[in-house]
């Protein structure tokens, strides 16, 4: 056992688990965060080391009977309509409605938004109004009355959290660990094995977490793929909300037609996940939008008068290397084949930090900690906690001393670094003067030094300056005068060869753990989580490229029978790439009744006739008892499709640009699960 591992034991009991548990504990494709995960492990397996026999069994019991699959979700619905009680762990929320006086419970396995909930549960239990809260609820059901709907209620609510968290004893506990023990707590922590990882890389690792600690810390990571971006992000802390696809101003800061405020104000960060593939829109807003939140953290927009958040912005984004595992457009600039809202110097000014994440290993089998690290949600709490004690800022604005950094956005952005590292690092705020410089102000330094550079190389107007620290690290002795590169001169630049994937030793990405095999690489087992009202989500960007190249593909859905559903599958047929070949497609579908399936036949037997003439084979079939909605191929791919295509909101008008391209169409919350035929267990 290493020392961090005795020494956390000794001083944090309760708080702390094994790590590898998690994943030993075998959760299926259950769409569960890694801090619940954890939450439910450490409920059964208490202060064990190892998962018993009997644990294991509990634990899938627990699963079994509070995690059920979305294919059960008509079978609970049913449940409840017999007046039967049920219990259900999930992301519960509460939405107030000041017009018509009401509030409103959203359970997301039940596709119910418009659930009651008890005064009571909501004052115990604020978070329901905020981000959400994980746990498990006893609803029954109210049948319809006096005119009124059936509606489901909240009896009973038991959160995944700490009732309290003594942050003045974690705190007094630092001073037990060297720094690097500490530094190996929490990598481990994180969920990352501390051993493969050099002292730098772990520096970086944590980096990740400065939006989540210090308020309104922006961050960009480029990086290849596979290297875990997104993971930290998606599986930290309750606090921050991953969003990928199109970004819009409703989703992001108000949406001025339902009059609610957008995620940005509900969460401590939000990340903005393959950024490169982003698409800002036409007129501009989300852009200035963006920008005037960057700067000043308030917004307004439509009919609402000026918001404050306190969000940091994190944006990821893949990018290719060179044969040295540099980034390939080092030289003519990194954002130069980004989107174009991305490309803008005043808006790129605005971020505190570029993390290279190009510095960091690509995922395998021995990234996930093996470790004893903070429970996930104990971890994530410590972060949100640490964010509102204004006293680390005055013990950076005492202690740090720098040069050439003249620049208000600089300082600043530097001093937020700072600040935000020493809270993870040194939370008892008794650093070193060299430890301060090495673990907090160094890499706060180089995060913001880099932001500059490529502002440099992409305008005239910003000097290159070369900060330093008053213990100068490797990388600000070795920064050298940037310049700028002109447009015209980029295109006669010639570039490096690009790395390619084979050229890598040892890049397995067959990862053990559950959550990370969930990674941007391009075809890899995952969950994609489509909030209410998301955009960015068309048939051909979610399955396209995992249905690429297969000859025959087969949908499971019992709803194509209206109008709007057979005009859903129709859209998804013309999605089908046929570059490679024909493609042979059944469909499995049901019907009401017998009037319903006369119609449909000729319905579909029309189309059939219709795409033939396009490389598409489609043969269909009714099947009564049908209730699963998945996608397969025999490729090797399964995409479990929790609504099937019905997936889009109804439109407000037929004349909305979403009719013609689904990128712009609003979206049902829903959850699509990718799985390999081979890792689906034939019993659940």
């Amino acid at each position: 056992m290493n020392t961090f591992e005795n020494k956390a034991q000794d001083n944090y009991g309760s708080l702390i688990i094994n790590k590898s548990l998690a994943r030993k504990a075998g959760f299926g494709s259950r769409a569960i965060p890694v801090y619940v995960r954890e939450w439910i492990v450490s409920h059964y397996v208490g202060n064990f080391p190892e998962i018993t026999s009997e644990a294991r069994s509990n634990i899938a019991d627990f699963v079994r009977k509070y995690a059920p699959n979305k294919s059960e979700r008509e079978v609970l619905k049913n449940r409840l309509f017999e007046q039967n009680d049920i219990k259900l762990l999930d992301n519960y929320s509460v939405q107030v409605n000041l017009a018509k006086g009401d509030r409103y419970l959203i359970i997301p396995f039940l596709d119910e938004s418009k659930g009651v909930v008890p005064p009571n549960i909501v004052r115990e239990n604020e978070m329901l109004l905020t981000s959400g809260l994980w746990g498990v609820g006893t609803m029954v059901y109210a049948p319809p009355g006096d005119g009124g709907p059936g509606q489901v209620i909240l009896r009973e609510f038991t959160p995944f959290q700490l009732a309290s968290l003594d942050l003045e004893f974690f705190v007094s506990r630092r001073a037990d660990f060297t720094t690097e023990e500490w530094i190996d707590f929490i990598v481990n922590s994180m969920g990352f094995n501390h051993e493969i990882y050099s002292a730098r890389q772990k520096v970086l690792l944590i980096s990740r977490l400065l939006p989540m600690v210090e308020p309104r810390y922006n961050l960009i990571e480029l990086a290849p793929k596979g290297t875990g971006k997104s993971f930290v992000y998606e599986n930290m802390s309750r606090y921050v909300a991953v969003r990928s696809g199109a970004i819009t101003a409703p989703v992001l800061f108000y949406n001025d037609a339902r009059k609610t405020p957008g995620i940005i104000t509900r969460y401590d960060c939000v990340v903005i996940d393959e950024a490169q593939k982003v698409r800002g829109d036409r007129s501009g807003e989300l852009t200035a939008l963006l920008k005037s939140y960057l700067e000043a953290g308030r917004f307004s927009r439509g009919s609402a008068a000026e918001i404050t958040s306190e969000a940091g912005i994190v944006i990821l984004a893949n990018i290719d290397l060179d044969e040295n595992r540099q980034p390939l457009h080092s030289i003519v600039g990194l954002f130069r084949d980004f989107p174009n809202f991305l490309k803008e110097t005043a808006f790129l000014d605005r971020f505190s930090g570029l993390l290279p994440g190009w510095d960091l290993p690509r995922v395998t089998n021995k990234t996930p900690s093996i470790s004893i690290g903070l429970k996930g949600d104990i971890f994530g709490e410590i972060l949100h906690m640490l964010r509102a004690d204004i006293g680390y800022r005055d013990f950076v604005k005492t202690n740090m001393v720098l040069e050439n950094c003249d620049d208000m956005r600089d300082s600043r952005a530097i001093e937020n670094g700072t600040t935000g590292m020493l809270k993870i690092l040194f939370p008892d705020c008794d650093p070193s003067e060299e430890d301060f410089y090495k673990y907090c102000v160094n890499p706060a330094l180089e995060m913001r030094q880099r932001v500059r550079d490529e502002l440099c190389k992409m305008d005239r107007e910003y000097d290159s300056v070369t900060m330093k620290s008053k213990y100068p690290d490797g990388f600000q002795d070795q920064h050298r005068r940037i310049r700028y590169v002109d447009p015209e001169e980029v295109k006669n630049v010639e570039l490096p060869k690009k790395l390619k994937l084979e050229d890598e030793p040892n890049e397995s990405l067959l990862v053990e753990a559950e959550g990370l095999e969930e990674l941007d690489d391009d075809l890899v087992e995952k969950t994609v989580t489509i909030a209410e009202g998301d955009t960015g989500y068309s048939y051909k960007s979610l399955f396209g490229p995992y249905l690429k190249g297969a000859s025959s593909i087969q949908l499971k859905d019992p709803y194509i029978r209206l109008e709007f559903q057979v005009q859903n599958l129709l859209a998804f047929i013309n999605s089908i790439d046929t570059m490679e070949g024909p493609v042979n497609l059944h469909l499995i579908t049901s019907c009401d009744d017998d009037y319903q399936k006369r119609k449909n036949t000729e319905k579909l037997d029309d189309i059939a006739t219709n795409v033939s003439e396009h490389g598409v084979s489609f043969t269909y079939e009714f099947d009564g008892t049908l209730h699963a909605r998945e996608l397969s191929a025999e490729t090797g791919w399964v995409i479990k499709l929790d609504r099937g295509l019905d997936y889009f909101q109804k439109p407000d008008s037929k004349y909305q640009l979403g009719e013609m391209d689904q990128a712009k169409k609003g979206c049902k919350a829903t959850e699509i699960i990718f799985l390999r035929k081979e890792t689906i267990p034939e019993e659940e």
